[in-house]
Formats: structure tokens, sequence, C-alpha cells
């Protein structure tokens, strides 16, 4: 693939009429869930393209979504303090709901967005509830109560503010990929307190981080050029495999496709840009957004049978859905 490879976006969602925070496609690709700075969530029907429930979730911006339970649950996230859990009832006829089943207040002071993982039937988030801090705090949907509390607080003259984190489940053990202001990136045993190997690539604030499905590696990015790839489970000593620098700094938000061989970024100047995710090539760069990228994500499904779907949300208030191989 080469930047002429894809001239335009094979679909352009235009329903937000503010900046666009997050968008995931879900339920083996059949809907896309979308957020935006006013505080709405749109569930989009991929076969029509049209929006099929809405609904104000927060009084303010929602920066972000999250889809689990194959489609039943979504979790928001809102600058107005609160995380609310949602039960969807998706009716292929048309008569869709939404349910508001719990809710969560925490401290938005930072612009750190929650993670989500499932460990041993519970269902996990992470994010620094308390705002302006270097900890990481853990909370059970199901127990209703944070579990864990205050990992890495003690560094907080250090780092100074946790930007983002990625939780993930291995064996019997909760992990979390923390990147932070001072361009640090650490992985912690949550249970333990435990810092497994803490690295410093970056010159500026982390933006995001990504782990690949298999919980093998991960990927940072930040407010510089840098985007670096890390053995999460490699060289204490050395995490470091790889990392390659982009033509613009800013590199706001990134994910990792799910077999492993796609990586890509959103960037600040409005371009996606495409990547090997084994040797961190730079293969493409989709140009459509005329400003900065907020949220990038790609489809469950990965065959040859299907289109490769890569999901762009920007400040714009458009959503870019691009096809690549």
């Amino acid at each position: 693939m080469n930047s002429a490879a894809v001239q335009a976006p094979a679909y352009v969602f235009r329903k937000h009429t503010a900046p666009v925070n997050a968008a995931t496609l879900f339920a083996n690709d059949q809907y896309l869930a979308s957020s935006d700075a006013s505080g709405m969530v749109l569930i989009w029907k991929m076969r029509s393209r049209r929006v099929m429930l809405e609904w104000q979730a927060h009084e303010k911006d929602c920066t972000h979504i999250v889809v689990y339970d194959n489609g039943s649950r979504l979790i928001s996230q809102g600058r107005d303090n609160m995380i609310h859990v949602w039960g969807l009832l998706l009716d292929v006829d048309g008569s869709s709901s939404k349910e508001l089943l719990q809710s969560i207040p925490y401290v938005s002071l930072n612009f750190c967005r929650l993670s989500l993982c499932k460990h041993q039937g519970d269902t996990l988030v992470a994010l620094p509830f308390r705002g302006d801090t270097t900890s990481i705090d853990v909370y059970c949907l199901e127990k209703d109560r944070w579990i864990y509390h205050g990992v890495g607080e003690e560094e907080k003259e250090q780092r100074r503010l946790c930007m983002a984190v990625q939780l993930f489940s291995r064996g019997s053990n909760v992990y979390c990929l923390a990147g932070y202001e001072d361009g640090s990136v650490c992985l912690w045993q949550m249970d333990q307190k435990r810092l497994l190997w803490d690295v410093k690539e970056h010159s500026e604030p982390i933006l995001d981080l990504a782990v690949d499905m298999d919980h093998q590696h991960g990927i940072s990015t930040s407010a510089g050029r840098e985007l670096v790839k890390y053995a999460l489970f490699g060289d204490p000593e050395a995490p470091v495999v790889n990392k390659t620098l982009a033509k613009k700094s800013g590199l706001n938000t990134v994910a990792i496709r799910h077999d492993n061989k796609i990586v890509a970024t959103g960037g600040l100047d409005g371009r996606i840009r495409v990547f090997s995710f084994k040797s961190l090539k730079p293969l493409a760069v989709l140009s459509y957004h005329r400003e900065s990228i907020y949220s990038i994500g790609f489809a469950e499904k990965v065959d040859d049978s299907v289109d490769h779907w890569l999901i762009g949300a920007s400040k714009d208030t458009r959503i870019s859905m691009w096809s690549l191989y």
C-alpha cells in the first residue's frame, strides 16, 4: 500500500454537529458507535449508514465510549465528571432503545480516556479517577466499587499526569500499560502495584497507547513525532523493539488492527498515517479531514472476504471510513 492506493474515504458519516471524540465498530461490524463534544452518543447501522439510536449521554463533552458484551453494553465517559453504563437493545426493525444501568462519579481534570477489559468474569475499568494525578485506579462494574487504588501515585513529581492507559488481562493477572506527561511509558501489574518496566522514548507528553490482541506488544504516540513499539513481556531492561518518526508531530490517537499487521495513527494535522505493525514502515497517508483526528479504529473482522475498514473521527464533526487491504 502507498499513499496513492487510497484516494478518498469509502464513506463519510455526517450526522454529528460537534467535534467527534470517539468512534468504534462493534457486533461483528454491524454497528458503529460514536460520541461528540456536545455529550451525544449515536449508534449507526452499517448496512444502511443511518443512525438508529441517539441520546444525550452527558451534560458536557463525551470524551470516550467502549462497547462490550457482544454489543449489549456501552460505557461512556464525560467531562461532566460521570461515567455511565448503558444497556443497548438494537432491533434490526428499527425499534432500538437504551437504558442507563450504572453511573460512576470521577474527577475529569485531565484528558485520560478510560480503558476496559474482562478478567475472570468481571468487567474492569481503569483511569485516574481523581483527575489531576499520576495514579491509576481500577473499578469493577459487577462489584460496583474501586478494587485497585493509586497505582503509581508515589511517582507524581517525576511523571506528572497520567495521560493514557490500556488495561488488559493475561492469565490470572491484570496489567496496565500507562503513558505519562513526562513522556515515559510503564507496564504495571495492577494487583501488586508492581512496576514491570519503565522507559522514556518520547520527548513530549504521551497522547495515546494501544495493545495488540495477543497482549504481546504495545504502541505509544505523543505530542512529538515518535511512534514506539514495545515487547510487553520481553526483556524488562530493554522493552523497546522498534520506533520510527512521523513527518508531523502530534500523533493524537493510535490503533492496531486485529490481525496485528497494521497500525494507524490519527494526527493533530487531520491526517491518518498507516504503518506496518511489524516494522513500523510507513504505508499510506489518508488525507480527508481538515482538523484534528480524535479517534481511529479498525473493523473487528479481518479476512479476505470482507473490506478491511478503518474509521477516523475528527474535530470537523465528521467520521471517515476507509477501505484498506
